[in-house]
């Protein structure tokens, strides 16, 4: 087993402690998630790059920053690279931004973001605007931090413009919305990489992370997944159900339902959604993903 691939499947995450300076940030990231990403960049990046990519409010920054300044030799790859529109939306509004009248959908909470991270001095740069303008400069990335994929064309273009520059046997993808069940473009684009990629750890906020094992297919990093058939579609993620339970299959199902949409109908898709809620009764979040899946159904059917 590559020495890499030896270290990573201990989880060491799992076992330490985050530093005082990396909580209490506003964060829809689990405590498990942040050790991950502290864990990851204290003890594993090497001289590749660091990617943050869906930064928010700083929650996922944080833990990278303390990771790195907290290394046991100084860091000497790149600069931390975080990414995010930092433009107030309406879904953030109730948990992070009910007490505060000054901003307006659309606004910039940039100065809320460079505020909690400002206590960390390790080198890093901001990356402000849509990633798939942005793109990437080209070098090795070591962590790839992904809570940013949230339409097919943001997926692709990461596809595109970032995978190349993974290292077989050396890179870590972090995967935020693997585990949510309204980004099918996710696990269909994971199901066909499957074969590259080695599962380490899974988390109930719907973190998944893989090592990187072997080439990544050329293909499906130029071609990206948007423009495959709705049936493809379907099969894959059929596909990745197969090596999922629980939460996981759940949310996979969810997943498909949504493309059954496109295929088959609203009513074809709510009949999918009442299944699943029958069979995860006790699954809180895959009730909630569920019937948010649901309502926005009937929206995009109600606005054609």
């Amino acid at each position: 087993m590559n020495d890499n691939l030896s270290t990573l499947v201990r989880r060491p995450w799992r076992d330490i402690v985050l530093p005082q300076d990396a909580t209490g940030i506003p964060t829809m990231l689990s405590k498990l998630e942040r050790r991950l990403l502290y864990s990851l960049a204290r003890d594993y990046a090497g001289e590749g790059a660091i990617v943050d990519a869906g930064s928010f409010l700083g929650g996922s920054t944080a833990a990278l920053l303390a990771g790195v300044r907290d290394r046991a030799d100084s860091w000497t790859g790149p600069s931390v690279a975080s990414y995010d529109m930092f433009q107030l939306d309406e879904y953030m509004v109730p948990k992070f931004f009910a007490d505060d009248r000054s901003l307006q959908l659309g606004d910039s909470f940039r100065g809320r973001f460079d505020a909690h991270v400002a206590r960390f001095d390790v080198p890093h740069v901001v990356h402000e605007g849509d990633i798939t303008k942005l793109g990437w400069a080209g070098g090795p990335i070591d962590v790839l931090f992904l809570d940013v994929l949230k339409s097919w064309e943001i997926n692709d273009a990461v596809l595109r413009d970032f995978f190349p520059s993974l290292v077989p046997g050396r890179s870590v993808i972090v995967h935020q919305d693997y585990g949510w069940g309204d980004t099918p473009w996710i696990p269909i684009t994971v199901e066909l990489m499957r074969e590259s990629l080695v599962l380490l750890d899974w988390m109930e906020w719907g973190t998944h992370v893989f090592f990187v094992a072997d080439q990544l297919p050329a293909g499906l990093l130029e071609r990206g997944v948007a423009d495959l058939d709705l049936d493809t579609k379907i099969g894959l993620l059929e596909g990745a159900a197969k090596h999922a339970e629980g939460w996981v299959l759940g949310m996979l199902e969810i997943s498909r339902a949504l493309v059954i949409a496109d295929r088959d109908g609203r009513d074809a898709a709510l009949a999918e959604l009442e299944a699943i809620r029958a069979r995860n009764t006790q699954r809180g979040f895959v009730l909630a993903c569920a019937e948010q899946v649901a309502e926005s159904i009937a929206d995009v059917v109600q606005s054609r």
